[in-house]
């Protein structure tokens, strides 16, 4: 009896022991030497976190990081600045010596106007005291940072979509695709018809903005079909036809699925910026509205070319800038704003806000092409 009580005394020990390692183990509790296990070592310390925050959210090709910026305090109600419409070229007239001259008139302006809108940011932060809660993190500067992030990333948004015509609530600014459809059926603002990209086009807005641009502004689904025509697609045209076949292009083995980074020696500057959109929106009068994110239809894109404007309010120029004011310093481009104390909150409050515009010199400081499908293009 006592072997046979030793030995059933000996089993339950042994299951006693296993479910405890089991259940130390499910729980994460692993011997810790000393201590009487890992959950008693973790007390004796305190995570390390890294200062800081990265942007998932991050978003590629802004144009506020792109396009010049000038400062327009006290500028006034708004910022006005004339366009010539129509001159004197066809007056000016020969004469011979001793003759009679005549005077010519006629001269017209087209006065263009953009008054700074305000896009703001607030919310509240706790009183945390970083000698209470032990943190190498600021709070106040996180949330600062963070919300100066949002409103730039917004504001890349605004200056493509915006439209102060068609938004119906009168506080937006004119964007890119609003200043653009005032062109519209102008040899510089194309409708691409729904159809896959024409490099002609490409070339026709080369040709026509007369004032020259610097920069191809593009989505990064179009831009991949450009690099896709001339690396490993070609043109849809030499499918069927061998006329007008490509230039002999040579890249190395390691060069195999490069990007094409300009066309016409002009940069392509790829933009999460620039999404997939409605067909047949934002064409000027013709469809009578801003030009509006894909939400039913196929999806289509756009492309921008743009002539950069001077960083300057001294004297107008053909370029595409952004104007902005109500800042207290030379060069700040925020407007922050410390609410100490509130009313049924302990803790503070900041308030973040942007004066903006964008001043289009010239009609010929955009050129632009709607409604392309991401499709392989063709010659045109």
């Amino acid at each position: 009896m006592r072997k046979i009580s030793s030995f059933f005394t000996l089993v339950i020990a042994w299951i006693t022991m296993l479910v405890t390692v089991i259940h130390t183990s499910e729980a994460g509790d692993l011997s810790g030497g000393y201590w009487n296990n890992l959950a008693e070592v973790l007390k004796a310390t305190t995570p390390t976190l890294i200062p800081g925050v990265v942007d998932d959210n991050y978003k590629r090709g802004n144009p506020v990081d792109i396009l010049g910026f000038v400062q327009a305090n006290h500028t006034g109600e708004y910022i006005r600045w004339l366009r010539e419409s129509a001159n004197l070229e066809d007056a000016v007239s020969d004469i011979g010596q001793g003759g009679a001259t005549i005077f010519s008139e006629g001269a017209t302006f087209s006065a263009q106007t953009a008054i700074l809108r305000i896009c703001y940011l607030m919310t509240k932060i706790d009183s945390y005291d970083n000698a209470i809660w032990q943190t190498r993190n600021d709070y106040e500067r996180m949330a600062l940072e963070g919300m100066m992030r949002d409103i730039t990333k917004k504001l890349g948004k605004k200056i493509v979509y915006d439209d102060f015509t068609y938004d119906g609530t009168g506080l937006s600014m004119d964007g890119l695709h609003a200043w653009a459809a005032t062109n519209w059926g102008e040899a510089w603002d194309i409708d691409e018809g729904e159809g896959a990209l024409a490099l002609e086009n490409m070339r026709i807005i080369s040709d026509e903005l007369k004032h020259g641009f610097d920069f191809w502004l593009m989505p990064f689904a179009l831009a991949r079909q450009i690099d896709r025509v001339y690396r490993e697609m070609g043109l849809v045209s030499l499918k069927s036809a061998t006329a007008g076949a490509l230039g002999l292009i040579q890249y190395g083995l390691n060069e195999a699925g490069g990007r094409t980074l300009m066309f016409d020696n002009k940069p392509i500057i790829r933009t999460d910026f620039l999404v997939a959109e409605e067909a047949n929106t934002g064409q000027g009068t013709t469809s009578g509205d801003a030009r509006a994110v894909q939400s039913s239809s196929t999806n289509m894109y756009s492309i921008f070319a743009i002539k950069l404007g001077a960083t300057t309010l001294g004297s107008i120029d053909p370029g595409v800038k952004v104007a902005f004011g109500k800042t207290e310093t030379d060069g700040a481009f925020f407007n922050l704003e410390y609410i100490e104390k509130m009313t049924g909150f302990i803790g503070k409050a900041l308030r973040l806000a942007a004066y903006t515009n964008l001043i289009v010199g010239s009609k010929w400081g955009i050129g632009r092409i709607t409604d392309i499908t991401n499709a392989q293009p063709t010659a045109g």
